[in-house]
Parts: C-alpha cells; sequence; structure tokens
C-alpha cells in the first residue's frame, strides 16, 4: 500500500513538472505584452526650470525613449552622431585616429510598437521593427527576419541607438544650461536652452545589469584601454550646443551639441583626445506611422551537424549507427525541419 502510495506520488508530481514546463514554454515563446503606462511618465515636469536645477536637467536629459513615447504620443525621431578619437598625436608613429558617423530614424507608433534605423558612414547598419509583441530585424543590406523573443531585446536596442543625447550629457558631467526664452516648434510649445558650460554634477559611475566584459588574455590593446577609460578619467575641455524642451510634458524634442573631451596620459599609454557632435530632431508629433510587420524570409534549413552537434557525433540520444572512419554518412533525402 505503501509503495502505491509513493508510486502515485511520484506521477502527480512528474505530471505538474511537465505542465509547469510547458507553460513556462508557451510563455517565453509567446508575442511580448505591451507593459503598460510607467508611473514616471504621469510625473508633471517643469520644462523651464532645468537651468537652475540640476537633478531636473538630468532627468529630462536621461529620459528613457518609453517614458518620451508615452508622453508625447507617436513622433519620428532622427539623431545624427559623429565623433573622432585621437590617441598620441605627438607619439614618433604618429598615434592613432579612429572616427565614425552614424544616423538613427526611429518611428515611435501607438501601443508601444517602433522601429528603429541605423546607418553610418562605414556602409554598415541595421533595422529592427517591433510591432505587436513580435521582433523583425534585418541588416543594412539583407532581408527581414523573425526573431524570437527570448533572444533579442527591442527595448534595450532602441535606448542604445537613440542615445546621443544621455552620452553628451554625461561626458560633460552635467551640461550647463541657460533658459533663452519660450517659441513654439511643430506647433507645440518650447522651452529653448542655451549650452554654457559643463560640471554642473558631480561625476556619475555607469550601472548596469550587464556581465562584465571578458576579453582575450584578460587584457586589452593600448588603444581600447584608453576609450574605456573615457568614462571614468576623461575631462571636458569645451562644450556648446542648443536644447529644446517640450514646455507641456518636459521630454526633450531637439539638441544639437558639440564637445571636446580629452583622457590625461600615464605612464601605460599617452593622452588622448575625443570630439564628439549629437544632434537630435523630433517631428510628426501625435501622427500614426502606420507600422506594419514587414515581409520576412523564412529560416533557412540547419544541417544536423550544427542544429544537434551530439547527434551528429553519435553522442546523443537517438543518434544512429557510428561511422566508420574514413566513410561519408548517408544523407537522407529530405532535410528535416528546423525546430521550433
Amino acid at each position: 500500500m505503501y509503495r502505491l502510495v509513493l508510486v502515485a506520488a511520484l506521477l502527480c508530481v512528474a505530471s505538474c513538472k511537465r505542465t509547469e514546463d510547458e507553460a513556462a514554454r508557451a510563455r517565453i515563446f509567446s508575442p511580448e505584452q505591451p507593459v503598460g503606462e510607467l508611473p514616471e511618465a504621469k510625473e508633471t515636469l517643469q520644462a523651464g526650470q532645468l537651468a537652475d536645477d540640476p537633478a531636473l536637467a538630468r532627468r529630462v536629459l536621461h529620459m528613457p525613449r518609453r517614458e518620451i513615447d508615452q508622453r508625447i504620443g507617436p513622433h519620428r525621431a532622427q539623431q545624427r552622431v559623429q565623433f573622432a578619437w585621437f590617441r598620441g598625436p605627438g607619439l614618433p608613429d604618429g598615434g592613432s585616429e579612429v572616427s565614425l558617423a552614424e544616423e538613427t530614424t526611429l518611428l515611435e507608433a501607438p501601443g508601444d510598437d517602433f522601429s528603429v534605423r541605423l546607418v553610418n558612414d562605414h556602409n554598415q547598419g541595421f533595422e529592427l521593427v517591433w510591432v505587436k509583441g513580435e521582433a523583425f530585424v534585418k541588416s543594412l543590406y539583407g532581408a527581414f527576419h523573425k526573431r524570437r523573443t527570448d533572444r533579442t531585446d527591442p527595448l534595450r536596442i532602441r535606448e542604445q541607438a537613440m542615445s546621443g543625447l544621455a552620452t553628451f550629457d554625461r561626458l560633460a558631467r552635467g551640461l550647463k544650461l541657460r533658459n533663452a526664452g519660450e517659441t513654439k516648434s511643430e506647433g507645440r510649445r518650447v522651452v529653448r536652452y542655451a549650452v554654457t558650460g559643463f560640471g554642473a554634477r558631480a561625476g556619475e559611475k555607469e550601472t548596469s545589469d550587464l556581465p562584465t566584459v571578458q576579453y582575450p588574455e584578460n587584457r586589452t590593446d593600448p588603444d581600447t584601454a584608453r576609450r574605456l577609460e573615457v568614462w571614468e578619467k576623461e575631462e571636458p575641455v569645451s562644450v556648446r550646443g542648443t536644447l529644446v524642451v517640450d514646455a507641456e510634458t518636459g521630454a526633450p524634442l531637439a539638441c544639437d551639441l558639440q564637445g571636446h573631451f580629452k583622457v590625461p596620459g600615464n605612464a601605460q599609454g599617452p593622452a588622448a583626445e575625443l570630439h564628439l557632435h549629437s544632434v537630435l530632431v523630433t517631428t510628426n508629433v501625435g501622427k500614426d506611422p502606420g507600422l506594419k510587420a514587414p515581409q520576412f524570409e523564412p529560416e533557412t534549413s540547419v544541417p544536423h551537424a550544427v542544429k544537434d552537434p551530439l547527434r551528429f557525433l553519435g553522442k546523443g540520444p537517438g543518434a544512429g549507427p557510428q561511422v566508420p572512419a574514413g566513410e561519408e554518412p548517408e544523407e537522407s533525402e529530405e532535410e528535416e525541419p528546423a525546430p521550433r
């Protein structure tokens, strides 16, 4: 009797576990649902007080794109960033220079849908469309492919692709602003600010939930090491530009910022300098861009050696008979479909 009860309990546990696994699998691979309104998006911000309140200025300049979307509704935002990084121009080898110019176009639609397209002057880029909880991604010249929601993070990609204003403010250690008056842009009341300096806030440390980057042999090359030091050791030299903030919602709508920054030299490397130009333009506020899921190509069939390496090597469950050395395995007439 005791054994029967034990067997029944084990069967019940196994059945519950199987049900939980199936539910978790369905939840992971199902389209994501909108999270809802952000509480901070309902907070009233005094758009005309940024020059007198550094904390409020940081709150506006680092506002996430999702909050901006919920504050002003559908819109089109275009960002252009150009930078040039110089290391040791006075060195015998002439030092080194790394430069890049990129342009990002963001279309925000109702219901948390959006598309982001990024291209740079090295003939590289990508495009991502997020519609009704489904993600579609393509390279600059490739075709769209549907991405599984457990293998992509569209919201993070959107933030990183449109982070020019927040990055500039952090490099400047807080922009010093001067209220240049209220005007109208695209039919909306806006507050204009002129950038008068830098260092409005104390140094800030980057917070991230990502794991630490692992470099080959646990070290970096001199150029990369100098660029990584920019967050802790960089010193603003000069900044200038303008900023436009929506008077009603406090959301940043436009900017044109230029700055020069440097990292002092040390025993491990010479001094380095960074020149950065960041431009943001927001248009079509309140107009639905009409985003739709794009035409996409189906996933290609994957060879056995890629999709199931253990079975290909004859070490996994369901592996076929071992093929003697020097003989080619027989290929099936039909390729098995890739597992979903």
